[in-house]
């Protein structure tokens, strides 16, 4: 092993013996290499112009030197969940055989390959692209130019898909992927997970026997469309926030039910103060007269900044159904119960609010009617214990214990 050292940056590069940096094989190597190597003396000294300096003696305005050498196509990236195979068309599928899967012999690098893109719409111009296996990949540049602008962009997107009707969850944080496009046909993740294994024909059997023999499956065609829906919900809704959205509906399906009625409810909110605005205050006086006298009966109590009281103006004047109100009301008294008495909810209240969103969406956007009113959250998603059970055993190991 041999080190060389980066004389615009001061960074170590490693080599194994035998190998020559300076043959120009990798261009992501810099051609700014030394044999010279300049120790560092310890942490309080910085790389300037060719040496180490204390970082008292650095220049002002100093800032840490950046390498010549450019990233080649960095992205952040998501996975679609549950694991998911893109397929271009109906005979665009891998076929993985069960001799394939135990055998692990099936084309693990097909799995990364690019089948679609999705329009951002952002100053470069790039498009966000999607692999076979689900990956969602937006360029690391200007547009996006920090992991947060990564994650809150990337959700816009899963949000998006979720609007049009395609099963999404939302991406935090921690679930953030790092990687590239690589060879101009594939994205490659710099994080491992079960999609990284399952590309490299690492993964054990076990855990490829379920992806690759039975993933869900989604058309492109239907993915674009998906997309192109929520993406003109989210732009005709200019104080709409996806994320709350996302997050509440994944809370939902995972049961969650505190975390996902408080975020539905600040989607509601949102969606009342757009219809209040647009809908109901620039066309109040073309309403009948009792909504007027309503109104400046509200007004006079203080009240009309309540969400409550607009989303009564807006069903007296038509513009919210009976239906949706009364879900609106009885969630509203259930989120007062939460929020001031710690009163958790059940599941049928969350899924009452998450039935009542599709029609103030629709209103507020002017869209209808919205895929994400196929997606359905009943209680086929609520795990319960088995039939019959017998717990001898723990209670005997308890004993001994």
């Amino acid at each position: 092993m041999k080190n060389y050292q980066d004389t615009e940056t001061g960074q170590l590069f490693a080599f194994e013996d035998g190998v020559d940096p300076f043959t120009p094989y990798n261009r992501n190597i810099p051609v700014t290499l030394s044999e010279d190597i300049k120790p560092k003396p310890n942490d309080s000294y910085v790389w300037h112009q060719g040496d180490w300096i204390k970082q008292e003696d650095a220049p002002p305005g100093y800032t840490q030197p950046v390498s010549s050498v450019p990233a080649y196509n960095p992205a952040w990236m998501a996975y679609l969940l549950p694991y998911t195979a893109v397929h271009r068309d109906e005979d665009s599928g891998l076929n993985v055989t069960l001799d394939q899967v135990n055998g692990n012999s099936y084309a693990g690098n097909k799995l990364a390959e690019v089948v679609a893109i999705l329009p951002l719409g952002t100053p470069s111009g790039l498009p966000a692209l999607i692999s076979y296996d689900g990956a969602i990949a937006i360029p690391q540049c200007d547009d996006f130019p920090s992991n947060v602008d990564g994650i809150r962009k990337l959700n816009e997107i899963l949000c998006s898909l979720l609007l049009g009707g395609v099963h999404t969850e939302v991406l935090h944080s921690k679930g953030l992927v790092i990687g590239i496009l690589q060879d101009a046909s594939r994205l490659f993740a710099f994080i491992p997970s079960i999609h990284s294994n399952l590309r490299s024909n690492s993964a054990s059997i076990s855990e490829r026997l379920s992806p690759l023999m039975f993933p869900r499956v989604l058309m492109m065609a239907d993915i674009q469309e998906a997309y192109c829906q929520g993406q003109q919900v989210v732009k005709a809704i200019h104080n709409f926030s996806p994320f709350f959205l996302l997050n509440g509906y994944t809370a939902m399906v995972y049961r969650n039910n505190s975390d996902a009625l408080n975020n539905l409810w600040i989607s509601v909110e949102q969606l009342t103060e757009h219809l209040w605005v647009e809908h109901y205050v620039k066309n109040k006086r073309a309403f009948p007269v009792r909504v007027s006298k309503r109104h400046e009966y509200l007004k006079q109590k203080n009240q009309l900044n309540n969400i409550w009281a607009k989303q009564e103006l807006l069903l007296l004047s038509k513009i919210i159904s009976k239906e949706c109100h009364e879900a609106l009301r009885q969630v509203r008294d259930k989120r007062n119960n939460l929020v001031h008495d710690g009163i958790v909810p059940d599941s049928q209240t969350v899924e009452t609010l998450w039935g009542a969103l599709p029609e103030l969406i629709e209103m507020a956007a002017e869209i209808r009617p919205l895929g994400m009113r196929k997606i359905w959250t009943g209680s086929a998603n609520n795990w319960g214990i088995p039939a019959r059970t017998n717990f001898d055993e723990w209670v005997e190991l308890a004993k001994k214990l």
